[in-house]
């Protein structure tokens, strides 16, 4: 149970929602944690958060304003904190624009330091911005998608002064899969010694997709693709023309006959973790939201297996309408925290990957929970109900997400509000849980 003596639950106001972007939220070396978001008005923003004292002050600072006049920019800005302890923050909307924009900070952790804004341009639609550091080669890598199913790769050298031209490494034919989840993953190999990868999976839209399948795999720090197994392809995000065959990939799971499936969560853990959901489509316009069941694949010994049920879903977030948002569920977020407050991943030994933080409706109430496995990802039971808001509120809960290198003291935050759909019109807030040393 919850400690309510030392348990607050905080509020971000108008935190609006987000979609596929990482990384959204990390802890620097500091021990501050910082949040990219983004308001129902359009307005990109960091918050930096402390999570041990409570008389800490919090701050925040607004980037820019995408678009005042448009609800749905549905793409969280995605943030970085590199090395020399510099925060960068990348952004676009989600319509017409030809561009991402981003911002770095001149001073280490100094979110009043931000530079001027600077302009990356594409040759189409770009969306979904996913920002990391390549420490191994000193570079900022880029993954974004560009015009609906093709994903382009670009790299700086410099902190971000420059990028690289746009390399095309996928490519997804009638949109078979283009959603594309990738996390970097910090490998700890022994004597502590870390090396770095980038997870992902694919995946297509539940409803409009011609492919109900997840596959996955992972680039190292040299830019390889490799096999879920480890093993390099003959592919290099920096070598040659060619892209990658979507079914050459591994396979996670394929939806059965008659089912469908929406990707949750791709885990930053070792093993490799996804979490997701099938359910029934009887119709484009009356899912069955009592078919929707938490799952979690952990790949062990060489393959991936699936978890036995972990909870119903117990509704879909937004109406009965045929553009696809009545597909989307409450979510998942795995922990991949160094557990204790100010301490980092590089000082520990073992991380807790066995958690699960899931959103959902449990036929009476919205909660949020956490979940632990004990067998290494086969079986999940409850932990913890960090949330519970009576259903007949009709304020939602969703989108759970887990800081990279979270602390124990504020392991989880989610929105909490309203979801209408992705036509716009919603209203979130962030909520974080926080758990006070004072």
């Amino acid at each position: 149970m919850i400690d309510m003596e030392r348990s607050v639950l905080r509020k971000i106001k108008r935190a609006n929602t987000d979609w596929w972007i990482n990384e959204k939220a990390i802890v620097g070396a500091n021990g501050k944690t910082y949040i990219a978001y983004y308001t129902d008005m359009g307005e990109i923003h960091v918050k930096e958060l402390d999570a041990k004292c409570s008389r800490a002050l919090s701050r925040d600072v607004r980037l820019c304003t995408l678009n005042q006049n448009y609800a749905d920019e549905h793409n969280a800005p995605s943030i970085c904190i590199l090395e020399s302890g510099k925060i960068l923050v990348m952004y676009t909307g989600h319509g017409d624009n030809g561009y991402i924009k981003y911002r770095i900070t001149e001073r280490p952790y100094d979110i009043d330091s931000f530079g001027e804004e600077i302009t990356l341009p594409y040759e189409g639609k770009v969306t979904y911005a996913q920002v990391f550091e390549n420490t191994h080669l000193h570079q900022i890598w880029l993954f974004t998608r560009v015009n609906g199913s093709t994903w382009e790769f670009r790299y700086s050298e410099d902190e971000g002064k420059t990028f690289s031209a746009p390399r095309t490494y996928i490519s997804s034919q009638n949109g078979r899969l283009f959603y594309m989840n990738i996390r970097k993953m910090d490998v700890i190999q022994r004597p502590h010694a870390p090396t770095e990868r980038w997870f992902f999976a694919f995946y297509g839209h539940p409803i409009s997709s011609e492919d109900h399948t997840i596959r996955s795999g992972f680039f190292d720090c040299e830019g390889y693709l490799l096999t879920t197994n480890g093993e390099r392809t003959a592919f290099n995000l920096f070598k040659g023309t060619d892209v990658i065959d979507p079914e050459s990939l591994d396979t996670v799971y394929v939806s059965p006959e008659g089912t469908t499936v929406r990707l949750l969560e791709v885990s930053a853990t070792m093993p490799p973790r996804i979490g997701f959901t099938p359910f029934i489509m009887d119709d484009m316009l009356c899912p069955s939201p009592d078919t929707i069941v938490y799952h979690c694949a952990t790949f062990t010994d060489g393959k991936w297996e699936i978890s036995d049920p972990i909870c119903k879903g117990g509704e879909f977030l937004g109406r009965n309408i045929p553009d696809g948002s009545q597909t989307y569920v409450g979510g998942m977020a795995f922990y991949y925290g160094s557990a204790e407050a100010g301490l980092g991943w590089k000082e520990c030994i073992t991380t807790d990957t066995h958690r699960v933080y899931i959103t959902r409706f449990d036929g009476k109430d919205r909660v949020v929970e956490s979940y632990q496995s004990f067998d290494f990802g086969k079986t999940y039971n409850l932990k913890q109900v960090i949330r519970r808001i009576p259903g007949e509120l009709n304020i939602k809960a969703w989108r759970p997400t887990v800081p990279i290198h979270a602390q124990d003291n504020m392991p989880v935050y989610w929105h909490e509000g309203r979801y209408v759909g992705h036509t716009g019109g919603w209203h979130s807030d962030i909520v974080t849980y926080i758990e006070y040393d004072d």
